[in-house]
């Protein structure tokens, strides 16, 4: 009964936290550029904060990091790859690394889908993929953030608390809806 109680109260609170955003509607919904500045807004505003929470990764230890994880994924070395993974910074690392390449999808990605010059697509088909392709490496944040969550419950005390997911309308069902509304949107004329 307690575990059906939490469910329908973390239901309740997502759903009150995407209703407290506003829907994209005026030129948020009928223009291509208002809809993409609108996912980036929203972008911003879910998931920029978590940057400010977890721990800062020193340089050398990024870079030996990357260079370890795909070396070992490379090789198929799973010393080498436990060795990563058993660092106290790479599960920060690779929250901060996935958050990283999110945002930069979320700033360039419709430019990228939409090509340059004479390699120049369809508007139209670029601005879907760019959301799909946001849905792509928004989960990357929501799974790595996951793995992040219980790394961090682990310690004496966590870096998160939370009330922390919770005030944030952090949520993979709620981006998902917000990438819903924009491609309804964007089929509208």
């Amino acid at each position: 009964m307690k575990k059906f109680l939490l469910f329908l109260t973390l239901l309740f609170i997502f759903n009150f936290s995407y209703s407290q955003s506003k829907k994209p509607e005026g030129k948020f919904c009928n223009s291509r550029e208002g809809r993409i500045q609108y996912i980036q807004d929203f972008s911003s505003k879910h998931f920029d904060w978590i940057l400010q929470k977890v721990e800062r990764v020193p340089p050398d230890i990024e870079k030996y990091l990357s260079d370890e994880y795909h070396d070992s994924l490379d090789t198929r070395n799973e010393s080498r790859f436990l060795k990563v993974v058993n660092n106290q910074y790479y599960y920060p690392w690779k929250l901060r690394e996935s958050i990283q390449k999110f945002q930069e999808e979320v700033r360039n990605g419709y430019v990228r889908q939409l090509g340059y010059g004479s390699f120049k697509k369809d508007p139209n088909e670029s601005e879907i993929l760019y959301y799909i392709n946001l849905i792509d490496r928004g989960s990357d944040v929501f799974e790595n953030y996951d793995e992040y969550k219980i790394f961090d419950n682990k310690r004496p005390k966590p870096y998160f608390n939370e009330g922390d997911l919770y005030k944030r309308g952090f949520s993979p069902g709620i981006y998902k809806i917000v990438i819903e509304d924009l491609i309804t949107c964007s089929f509208k004329k």
